[in-house]
């Protein structure tokens, strides 16, 4: 059974993504969601289609219009936490995952004191922990998940972090 809610509480949506500057007759239709239920407030849509719409809409004003006490080097990690489960976390692609050029990345995270390196080192950095802890994933997977290319960079990383090879902070890890 199908959940349906008015077309009137489109015009929220209409308004929102108009205002931003796009076409918000057109993204609604993305959803399946009809020339006429847009144009008649009585009409009935899925509520799955709204639902849908709003995640669209949300996750594009979380992106481009962060709160204030959302600074260019929280919304990076963010992306680069994102980045590291999904695909690969370089500065491409978290630009990418902005919306920004990498370049404008750049230069934000210079504004702020900081770079993507560090910032992507310190995610994989307590990514490389907390795999070690808290999983049995062999080595080779870990270096993957992470974004290192060979098992002795893992090796390495984790000496210059930790002091210590990636085996004794799993094994200390282990003892009761």
């Amino acid at each position: 059974m199908a959940i349906m809610a008015r077309a009137a509480n489109l015009r929220g949506y209409r308004e929102l993504i108009d205002e931003l500057g796009g076409d918000g007759a057109g993204l609604l239709r993305r959803f399946g969601i009809t020339p006429e239920a847009i144009a008649d407030d009585d009409a009935l849509v899925p509520a799955e289609s709204l639902s849908r719409a709003l995640k669209v809409a949300m996750d594009f004003l979380d992106r481009n219009y962060p709160g204030p006490e959302r600074t260019m080097t929280t919304r990076v990690r963010s992306a680069i936490d994102e980045a590291l489960v999904e695909s690969k976390a370089d500065i491409d692609t978290v630009a990418r995952m902005l919306t920004v050029h990498a370049r404008t990345l750049q230069r934000a995270l210079a504004a702020e004191g900081t770079t993507f390196t560090e910032i992507l080192d310190d995610a994989r950095r307590e990514a490389v922990y907390r795999l070690l802890r808290e999983t049995d994933l062999p080595m080779s997977r870990i270096t993957t998940l992470v974004g290192l290319r060979e098992q002795s960079a893992l090796t390495r990383v984790v000496r210059r972090w930790y002091g210590t090879t990636p085996q004794r902070i799993r094994s200390a890890a282990r003892v009761p």
